[in-house]
């Protein structure tokens, strides 16, 4: 699967392969934790609550009560993917500092599934702002949140980047 991603010869044209590692570990698990506060802060959905949510939405057979449970929905994914983050951030850290090309392919891949279903989540939220009055979005004016979508886009590209640069250490070890 890691021969499908480019390799860089460093990371951010300036630092070393290992030393980007480090780096991205760190972003990775503050990445995670701010987000996970952004979200407790936006929605008012702590870790106590996204349980009971994650019922709740498990529990959908029909379209249109996907459609109103789609804000819990997209709440549940963006706390899942927080946690993932810092997971992985934790994982590339030990990864880097031990010299584990395994652990860092884990991070790969743990990354990529998260870029993966944060383009969805991206899809989702634009949904959510087009069909339903309320939504994760919906305070800000329409310029605003196109825009606030398309840095979205432009913060997965970043984290392929990322995951490319891991990927060089993985395979080669460098």
């Amino acid at each position: 699967m890691c021969d499908i991603f480019p390799e860089v010869d460093n990371c951010c044209f300036v630092a070393s392969i290992r030393v980007g590692m480090l780096f991205i570990a760190v972003l990775s698990i503050t990445t995670g934790a701010l987000t996970l506060g952004i979200i407790e802060q936006r929605t008012g959905v702590g870790f106590d609550k996204i349980m009971t949510i994650y019922d709740n939405v498990t529990h959908v057979h029909e379209a249109e009560e996907a459609l109103s449970q789609l804000s819990n929905l997209i709440s549940t994914a963006v706390t899942a993917i927080s946690i993932s983050f810092m997971l992985g951030g934790v994982i590339l850290l030990i990864a880097n500092l031990t010299d584990q090309e395994g652990l860092a392919q884990i991070f790969v891949v743990l990354v990529f599934l998260n870029i993966v279903v944060g383009s969805v989540l991206i899809l989702a939220i634009g949904m959510e702002c087009i069909l339903e009055p309320i939504c994760l979005l919906g305070k800000m004016d329409w310029l605003s949140a196109a825009t606030c979508l398309i840095m979205m886009v432009f913060y997965l590209v970043l984290w392929f980047y990322f995951v490319c640069v891991v990927n060089t250490y993985a395979t080669n070890g460098v």
